[in-house]
C-alpha cells in the first residue's frame, strides 16, 4: 500500500514516517502542498493523508481540488481540528476519512486499511445542534471578526433587522443566550474559522 502523507508539521511527518515504516509498503511525506497534483498525477498513491491547517494553505479547499481532478483517489484527514463542520465539509467533497492526530499508529493503520477497502472512517457524534444555513454561518462569521451589526449588514447588502433576526436564530440553534457565547459554540464546532498561523 502506497500512502502519502501532507503535513507542514516536519517534525510530525518525520515520527509518523519512522512509526508507518515497518506497516505499510510505502510511505511519503510532504511539508508543502506546493506541486500537490503534479506529485498525485506522477506517484499515484492508494491513500491520501492530510492536515487541514498547512500554513497558508486550508487542506479542505486542496483536497476539493484534488478531488474534482481525481474523483476515485482516497484521501483521509488527519488533523488535531476535530470540528463537526470540518467533517460536514469533508463527508460532501467525497473524503473517505477523518482521523484525530491522537490516535495510535496501530489505530491509524487498521483504519487507513479499512479505507483502502472500500470503508469510510468519520467521527460519531450526538447531532444535538439544528444546522445553520449558509447565510447564518456568513453572519456569524463576520460577527467573531469583529464587525458590528450594521456593518454586517452593510457587507451583505441586508437590513441591519435581517441580521438582528438572524442572530436571534443562531442563538436559538445553539442554545445559548449571547452573541459570545454563540461565537464560542461556532469556534467548538467549526463553523467559525480562526486565522491559524503554524
Amino acid at each position: 500500500m502506497h500512502i502519502m502523507l501532507f503535513d507542514d508539521h516536519k517534525l510530525f511527518a518525520k515520527s509518523m514516517e519512522i512509526s508507518m515504516k515497518s506497516s505499510v509498503s510505502k510511505f511519503e511525506t510532504y511539508s508543502s502542498s506546493e506541486n500537490m497534483m503534479e506529485i498525485l498525477e506522477k506517484k499515484q498513491p492508494d491513500i491520501i493523508l492530510m492536515d487541514i491547517h498547512m500554513g497558508e494553505y486550508n487542506g479542505l479547499e486542496l483536497a476539493k481540488v484534488v478531488l474534482k481532478k481525481y474523483p476515485l483517489y482516497k484521501i483521509i484527514f488527519l488533523s488535531g481540528y476535530n470540528f463537526i463542520e470540518y467533517h460536514n465539509e469533508a463527508i460532501k467533497m467525497g473524503a473517505k476519512g477523518f482521523i484525530n492526530k491522537d490516535i495510535s499508529i496501530h489505530e491509524l493503520v487498521e483504519q487507513i486499511k479499512w479505507v483502502a477497502g472500500g470503508g469510510m472512517i468519520f467521527p460519531k457524534y450526538d447531532s444535538v445542534t439544528e444546522p445553520l444555513t449558509d447565510r447564518e454561518k456568513v453572519v456569524l462569521q463576520l460577527t467573531a471578526e469583529g464587525l458590528k451589526q450594521q456593518e454586517v449588514a452593510d457587507k451583505l447588502y441586508i437590513s441591519r433587522r435581517t441580521v438582528n433576526n438572524h442572530i436571534q436564530t443562531i442563538n436559538e440553534k445553539f442554545s445559548v443566550n449571547s452573541t459570545v457565547a454563540a461565537i464560542v459554540r461556532g469556534i467548538e464546532l467549526g463553523i467559525v474559522k480562526l486565522k491559524y498561523k503554524m
